[in-house]
């Protein structure tokens, strides 16, 4: 069989890019079974949709959706595929979590849920011998009108995965700068997390379950990269790098025994780790890591279940500093039920933590996660019904809607606020008066990550990017009142 796999452009896209993880590890897992995979990575070229089925003729396509942003570019190839007669199928976290919504669709035929190489296969090699799909477990699609959803299917061994084949995307184009770093590939060794987070579809994708890959097969793919692509370093997109210090050590153990000779940073948590751990990971090649903090109240935190130690974030962040490590820390404003005194929490916490840098956002209730689930239950928010609604929510880039208790215009500013406290600091080896010279680095950065989406696309995303900057210094710098309220002020930091 042969099968088309897409990672569909969102619109508007501001971030670093990265590597199609999942449809790369399903077209490696299809080739190495007998079948015909391509990968079409569309976030970063632009393709002529309709030339490229009629040349491959695939017997499916498949859209991986990892955001909302992604749906109408998988909607459009989704209709010209369908145009022709091919079986077309949606996979990925937010649809797997609204599979009945996606499926009124006329262009999907049936949606992958949860993890996708086995139902992959299995669809490939059932339509190969002219069976009924209908009976393959992790599938939802319509019949006769009604909505089905058959058995769940068990996770697998992640150990009996092939190596990932990054040669079915174009590699040069996929590299990405960030932390100042360029040559940047996403890889994992790891899918899940088994924290219990509120606010994540953790818990529904992933069922809290965190697997590992067999790390020999890991670094034989990371050589190649370097080796023959020239990659410079690794973006782990693993839910939870490290997990444990066993685990950690084994990992980083393996990377100096590997002399990769690369750099390489990922998500972890506050309070796994000691300063000789820290010390390990940069031994091994960690120039950055990234935690999710979410918020400097306690209570909030104990609402999201985050399982967090407020005492141990500056202690984590001053280790990180001193062994030469970067630290990006996340925080989520608006929060249900976050009311101004919780808020002030946060905005000291942000205050005090110094040599690290900030990602905010806005909560979103993200389908499939508990708050979400309880938030419908309790009838204070109301789910989207149709995909037009759908399309119109800006998940993580909107105060709405505002469940909390604090004005809209209060997580405007506290949002734009540590974005822009985050922007304007000085860089974490530099003492002194700022000089914004973190800030230009990451402009240059910002625009380094705009190569490659030919020149109209790059001016869209270019003009996206200014008009995310204007907002936020508008909002951090032009009320004054607010901030004064909050006790937070953008002087400069002090030693």
């Amino acid at each position: 069989m042969k099968i088309l796999l897409i990672n569909p452009a969102p619109k508007h896209y501001t971030r670093a890019r990265c590597s199609p993880l999942g449809v790369l590890s399903i077209a490696s897992y299809l080739n190495a079974n007998g079948h015909t995979a391509k990968v079409l990575n569309r976030a970063i070229t632009s393709t002529d949709i309709t030339a490229e089925l009629d040349q491959f003729k695939p017997d499916f396509i498949g859209c991986s959706l990892l955001t909302v942003m992604a749906v109408s570019d998988s909607i459009a190839v989704s209709e010209e595929a369908k145009k022709r007669g091919i079986c077309v199928v949606w996979g990925g976290p937010y649809v797997s979590s609204s599979p009945e919504m996606i499926l009124k669709l006329d262009c999907v035929d049936f949606i992958s849920m949860g993890e996708g190489e086995e139902t992959w296969l299995e669809l490939a090699d059932k339509k190969a011998n002219g069976e009924s799909l209908f009976d393959i477990k992790g599938l939802a699609f319509m019949r006769d009108g009604e909505f089905v959803r058959t058995p769940e299917r068990e996770f697998m061994d992640l150990k009996k995965l092939p190596p990932i084949d990054y040669s079915l995307i174009d590699i040069q184009k996929t590299f990405y700068t960030n932390y100042h770093y360029d040559g940047i590939m996403g890889m994992y060794i790891s899918k899940g997390c088994n924290s219990q987070c509120t606010f994540c579809y953790n818990h529904d994708f992933h069922h809290s379950c965190r697997r590992t890959r067999d790390i020999d097969l890991f670094i034989e793919e990371a050589r190649l990269l370097k080796e023959k692509y020239g990659m410079k370093a690794i973006a782990f997109t693993d839910e939870f790098f490290g997990y444990n210090k066993e685990e950690l050590r084994k990992t980083c153990n393996a990377l100096i025994e590997a002399d990769l000779g690369i750099y390489w940073g990922g998500m972890t948590k506050i309070g796994i780790f000691d300063r000789e751990d820290f010390e390990l990971m940069y031994k091994a090649g960690c120039r950055w890591l990234e935690f999710g903090v979410e918020s400097g109240a306690e209570s909030t935190l104990k609402r999201m279940k985050k399982g967090l130690k407020l005492a141990r974030v500056e202690e984590d962040l001053i280790n990180c500093r001193e062994t030469g490590i970067i630290s990006l820390c996340y925080f989520i404003v608006g929060f249900p039920g976050e009311t101004v005194e919780e808020l002030k929490e946060t905005c000291a916490l942000v205050n005090k933590i110094k040599y690290t840098r900030f990602v905010c956002s806005y909560f979103s209730p993200l389908p499939g996660s508990e708050i979400y689930e309880k938030l419908v239950s309790e009838g204070r928010f109301s789910p989207p019904t149709e995909l037009k609604s759908f399309l119109k929510s800006k998940i993580f880039y909107s105060p709405k809607p505002n469940l909390s208790e604090v004005r809209t215009l209060d997580l405007k500013v506290i949002r734009s606020y540590i974005l822009w406290s985050s922007f304007k600091r000085k860089s974490f080896e530099e003492s002194g008066k700022i000089d914004y010279s973190l800030a230009r680095k990451d402009i240059i950065d910002v625009l380094k990550s705009l190569r490659g989406h030919g020149f109209t696309e790059g001016v869209i995303q270019f003009f996206a990017s200014a008009y995310e900057f204007l907002d936020i210094f508008f909002y951090a710098n032009f009320f004054p009142g607010i901030r004064k309220k909050y006790g937070i002020d953008l002087k400069p930091d002090k030693e």
